[in-house]
């Protein structure tokens, strides 16, 4: 092997796991997204005060496990106020 066959290897296997990370952030966002959209049922005002809460609690770098329990106490929260 020559060291172009060996940098393009290289670099190939960075460029996978780079990609492979974005797509699994990527789609925990989605994951995310559909969670709050499916706990405000349709009704925006509640989905805003979700969307707000949920990135109160991603800079706060609470785990993803937590927030989506915190979610659906936020949004239970929410239908006792209304």
């Amino acid at each position: 092997m020559d060291a172009l066959s060996i940098f393009i290897i290289a670099v190939s296997v960075v460029l996978a796991i780079a990609f492979k990370w974005f797509l699994f952030h990527r789609i925990q966002q989605w994951m995310d997204q559909d969670l709050i959209n499916g706990l405000a049922e349709g009704n925006t005002d509640k989905q805003q005060f979700l969307q707000q809460h949920y990135h109160q609690l991603r800079q706060q770098k609470i785990k993803r496990r937590q927030v989506a329990e915190m979610l659906t106490q936020l949004a239970a929260e929410f239908e006792q106020k209304q």
